[in-house]
């Protein structure tokens, strides 16, 4: 018995030893492996001091351990973060091999290559990452827009396909499926996968199937539909292996982009998150604070929106979209008084612009005072002559002095500039059927029918007033 017992700790004390010579070395080599190609840190000269300092900790801590894959995984996203992307790329092909159970490495590194054009490398390395965790969706999209982007669209269908068999009503992978019938042209297949996606996810695909509608001849739908869309069809898929690494960023700018990107995916909170981080690595982007201002707006807190456009007023006055966001919130809160304020504000740091001329113009107006109106929509069409808005608020000027002629012609004249204008389009018919000139208003109602700018209240009402008039 008792020799039996010897015998079974020798073996755990071999196992043992065994492991432990295992565990050695494998941290030998991957401290080889690290040391032997890890590139040299970036110049710090021109780096955040912050930045600068994590890098150089980071680096250490790779090289030295002891948490070496966790420091390299962490020098992995501070790389790809701020744009230094042969250092990141170099970076995950060390995981890759030090860590290869990991699937995070080689879907990063996909994103990286794909960025740079290497589609087919992109191809291998999506298709490796899926190998390792087949639930993770994104590297599955990813992998059939590879597929798509090289025109391999019996490929891409498979992909999509493997993941509308799980998910029927995801979202990506029926837009992606939408994508590759339209490139076989199949109309109607595109249609209706891009219907199913719009149901699931009403930001995907809008402008695309309104495109589709126009083409079949279903104008009524793809009219509506493009009052409704306000935001172009291709969403990207929330991604948070990737997604998640602008938390170390330290670029202003390509914080606020990953703003953008939350913002169309419709996540707000986030997109306010992330411009706030974008604002406090850079205080005096006017940019910023406009974005910051209409997240604000989407999210109602009009406070502080309110504070972001004075943010930009403050920051540069000539900005006239910061003034011109302050009086579009007075406006809708019915404070004419107060927009009167800011307009007046604004006209002195931004006399040209034409958002801010059009709002006197149009207060003038308001107030039964169109002859004073003219110059400021004068002024907007002399700046701005390629745009059509100016001519239709001077026009209305026109008609309210009793000028219909001078009307007519700053109607004709916006047609030339923008000739599916959708309100042109409208206050030149509506022109017409008041005048009684029934082949100009038939001929321009047609015109307005047939754009799919014109939503179709209007049009109800346009052919109404056509019918009572003519008919």
């Amino acid at each position: 018995m008792k020799k039996a017992l010897t015998i079974t700790l020798s073996i755990v004390v071999i196992a043992s030893v065994l492991t432990s010579t295992l565990r050695w070395n494998a941290q030998r080599r991957d401290a080889m492996v690290i040391e032997t190609h890890l590139l040299p840190a970036p110049s710090a000269k021109l780096l955040n001091p912050e930045l600068a300092q994590r890098i150089v900790a980071l680096n250490k801590r790779a090289i030295e351990g002891p948490e070496r894959i966790d420091s390299l995984a962490m020098l992995s996203r501070v790389y790809h973060a701020n744009g230094y992307l042969n250092h990141a790329w170099q970076t995950y092909r060390i995981l890759i091999e030090i860590d290869e159970e990991n699937p995070k490495w080689p879907h990063n590194l996909a994103t990286t290559v794909s960025g740079f054009g290497q589609l087919s490398d992109a191809l291998a390395l999506y298709r490796k990452a899926i190998e390792l965790d087949r639930e993770y969706i994104p590297s599955r999209i990813h992998l059939g827009d590879t597929y798509l982007k090289l025109n391999r669209y019996d490929e891409a269908k498979v992909i999509y396909q493997s993941i509308l068999d799980n998910e029927s009503a995801n979202p990506y992978a029926l837009f992606g499926q939408a994508r590759v019938s339209l490139a076989q042209n199949d109309t109607i297949r595109a249609k209706h996968l891009l219907e199913s996606a719009r149901h699931s996810n009403n930001r995907i695909g809008g402008d695309l199937l309104a495109d589709i509608y126009e083409r079949l001849g279903e104008t009524s739908k793809a009219r509506a539909l493009l009052h409704e869309v306000t935001w172009s069809s291709h969403v990207d898929i929330s991604d948070p292996w990737v997604d998640d690494i602008v938390s170390d960023c330290y670029d202003s700018f390509e914080v606020a982009m990953a703003a953008g990107k939350a913002g169309r995916a419709g996540d707000t909170a986030r997109a306010i998150q992330l411009m706030n981080k974008a604002l406090a690595l850079d205080p005096l982007d006017h940019y910023a604070h406009d974005h910051l201002a209409k997240l604000y707006l989407i999210q109602g807190n009009l406070n502080q929106a309110k504070k972001s456009y004075a943010n930009c007023t403050k920051i540069l006055p000539t900005y006239d979209q910061g003034w011109a966001g302050l009086i579009s919130i007075e406006i809708k809160a019915g404070d004419h008084v107060k927009a009167s304020e800011i307009i007046e504000q604004a006209l002195v740091n931004c006399p040209n612009s034409l958002v801010i001329n059009n709002y006197k113009g149009d207060a003038l107006t308001n107030e039964n005072r169109p002859q004073e109106a003219i110059p400021f929509f004068e002024t907007t069409i002399r700046n701005f002559p390629q745009n059509a808005v100016g001519y239709n608020y001077l026009a209305r000027a026109y008609i309210q002095t009793g000028q219909n002629g001078k009307a007519l012609e700053q109607l004709q004249k916006a047609l030339n500039a923008e000739p599916s204008n959708p309100l042109t389009l409208k206050l030149i018919t509506i022109f017409y059927i008041l005048a009684g000139e029934q082949v100009q208003a038939e001929s321009h109602l047609q015109k307005a029918i047939l754009s799919p700018r014109i939503s179709e209240e209007v049009i109800r009402n346009l052919q109404t007033m056509f019918n009572e008039e003519f008919e």
